[in-house]
Parts: structure tokens; sequence; C-alpha cells
């Protein structure tokens, strides 16, 4: 981490324990907890424009890249290469979801090679996973992306389910296999200096809903089996952070676990599971939240849940002009200034985000630079 990131980290901490006198101070504090969204595909476009302001004001601390914003190849690697020069207190986080198969952004839709599915991949060895997963973190790293928004390690216990099983999304249905195969993953990604982000917390793979589309309600399917491919690859030291799904179990964890106070990242993740590293939601403008509650609310409603990175893409179905980083930032500053959000956990989550930075800014940050600079030469 550089020291003028720490210098004004510790001032803007000591402003919040203050009671909150700086806004400005609270703003900048909240805005390393922001992933945002936006649409375009160019430089030029004014929601890119946008989320680089916000970036270099400190209002948000990293940029989810999604399938809208990728037009051709050049104007990706302008946009990438706009987000890396930025005048930022530290480097920002450039996420996309990649996983290969379906949920594929960077393929051949600009002329690179395409990633077989979760399910495909698992029908071959752990060795040639190894080679296609090599191949995926080479192709985000020569693009200078530094975190993929994957493995999901959902176990698939419903191959009917719309979002995970039908769409061969998940390595199997045992835990074992999952690890095995996610680890690969990991790994190669690793290699290349890049973060990833286990999915989708707390078990996706039973459900009978897509959480796209709404609710999906684990009460009567999900079983603790779901847990294990999180716990193991903890154990293996392999969960750089984890990513929490809108799922709702009324009796193991209460409502959505993205919204509902505590019980699925503070009781179930961190106090029963023993994770103690950065943890991120699913996508907040997801019709399950925001057919559900307006944006604010949502934002405020998952740090309260215990998230420490709030991810928002959009803030409604048919607003494409909003500014994301800019209002999710607001609201988070003012439910902090009035004392609805706690100095304490904020503090917590803002440490957690900043250890997590500077372990990839030590390490990850100079793979991806010197790799992407080899590629492209």
């Amino acid at each position: 981490m550089s020291l003028v990131l720490a210098f004004l980290l510790l001032s803007d901490q000591a402003g919040l324990a203050a009671g909150c006198s700086d806004t400005a101070a609270t703003s900048r504090l909240v805005g390393p907890m922001i992933m945002a969204g936006f649409f375009g595909t160019r430089t030029s476009d004014p929601g890119f424009q946008q989320v680089m302001s916000d970036l270099e004001e400190g209002l948000s601390g990293g940029v989810v890249i999604l399938g809208r914003n990728v037009g051709t190849r050049d104007d990706l690697v302008g946009m990438i290469d706009r987000i890396r020069s930025c005048k930022c207190a530290a480097p920002p986080f450039i996420a996309i979801d990649d996983e290969g198969g379906t949920v594929e952004r960077l393929g051949p839709n600009i002329g690179l090679a395409a990633t077989p599915s979760a399910a495909e991949i698992a029908r071959g060895s752990v060795a040639a996973a190894r080679t296609s997963y090599a191949a995926l973190a080479a192709k985000l790293a020569a693009l200078h992306i530094n975190m993929n928004l994957a493995p999901v390690v959902d176990l698939n216990t419903n191959p009917a389910n719309p979002i995970i099983g039908q769409r061969q999304r998940s390595y199997g249905n045992e835990p074992d296999t999952v690890v095995r195969y996610a680890a690969a993953f990991i790994q190669a990604h690793r290699k290349q200096g890049i973060l990833t982000v286990l999915k989708h917390f707390p078990g996706h793979g039973s459900s009978t809903a897509d959480s796209h589309a709404g609710i999906a309600d684990v009460t009567t399917t999900w079983s603790p089996a779901e847990l294990k491919p999180y716990s193991r690859l903890m154990r293996r030291g392999l969960a750089d952070a984890i990513m929490v799904g809108h799922l709702a179990h009324e009796r193991r964890w209460g409502g959505v676990a993205t919204q509902n106070s505590g019980h699925a990242i503070d009781r179930l993740l961190r106090r029963e599971l023993g994770y103690d590293g950065v943890v991120m939601t699913d996508d907040l403008a997801m019709k399950a939240i925001l057919d559900a509650k307006p944006p604010a609310t949502a934002a405020v409603d998952a740090v309260k849940a215990g998230a420490d990175i709030i991810m928002f893409t959009k803030l409604s179905e048919d607003d494409q002009t909003s500014d994301v980083g800019r209002e999710i930032n607001g609201a988070l500053t003012a439910a902090v200034c009035s004392g609805e959000l706690k100095a304490g956990a904020l503090q917590r989550s803002v440490a957690r985000i900043q250890k997590w930075r500077s372990g990839w800014a030590q390490n990850g940050h100079k793979k991806v630079q010197r790799r992407a600079d080899a590629m492209w030469r």
C-alpha cells in the first residue's frame, strides 16, 4: 500500500472517530467499499467518464466490467488503460466475471479463445483444468484485469437450477470435486497476480430460482454440505474473497443473506467457519434486491449485514445515466454520519480491504503489470 493511501486512510479514520465532522473524509473512507459498474464501451462515453471521476475522487475503489461494456478489443484496452492511469490514491480494482462457458465476457466476441464451462472442465482431468485456466488467467492479465469474480463453488445439487445447473456453472455435486477444480482455477489466476472471488455463499446450487430475477429461497433445499467447498478452500489458503448471494433461508440465516443483518456473514461465515477475509455482495442491481427496496437502502442494509464491499452495477433497470458510485457513496456516508452504520464495523471492513489490497499491491499488482507488458511487447 502506498504511503499516500496509508496517510489518507489514517486521516479519514480519525475523522470518522471524531463523529463524522468531516463528511468528505467519511466519503473517502467508504470509497474502497464500493465496486461500481457503468454503461458504455469507450473512454468517450459519459458512463465511463463518470466512473473515472468517482475513482479519482475516492468515491469508489474499483470498476466492474460487464458484457455490456465489451465492444471492440481496442476500445476495451483503451478503457482499462485509462483506469490504470487514473489519479487515484491506490490502483483501482478492475473486475470481470469470466468463469467460462455461458459466463464469459472475453472470448471469441473480441477474437480471444473460449474457456469451457465448469461442468465441461470437470469432465476432464485436473491437469487439463490447470491448462485451461492458465490460458484464461493469461488472457485477463494481458488486458490488465486484476480481479476475476469467480470461481463458482456451488454444489450442483439441483441440475434443473436455472442459473447454476442448467447453465453448467458448477463443477459437480461433491464438495471434493468442486474444491479440486476450483483450486486449479484460483492457482492459475494467482500465478498471474489476479485476485479471485468464491461464490455464491452460502450456496446457490440447490435453488429453484434465479436471483437475477427474484429472491432465491433455499429454505427447503439447502444443506450444510454446501458450506464445505468454502471451509476447505479457506483451510488451504485459497479464499482471496467471498461473494455472498441473494439467497434466503428462513431457519438457517433468516432473510436474504446480503440484506439480513449479520446472520449469514457474521454468524455463519465469520464465526462458524472462521473466515476473516473480505466479503463482497453479489450485484445489488439484481431484481432480487431492486424490486424490494431503493438502491440506497440496499447498500446500507448490505453493510449492516456484514459485507465489506458493495457491488452495484446500475441503479435501476431503465436508468443508464445515474452516477452509481457517487449515489451509493452518498448513501453510505449519510448512514455513517447519522449513526445508522456503526463506525467500528465500518473501520473493520476498511481494515480488511486495506490488508487485502496491500497483499495484492505487493505481489499480484506487480505480476499483472509485468506479464501484461511482456505480452503486449
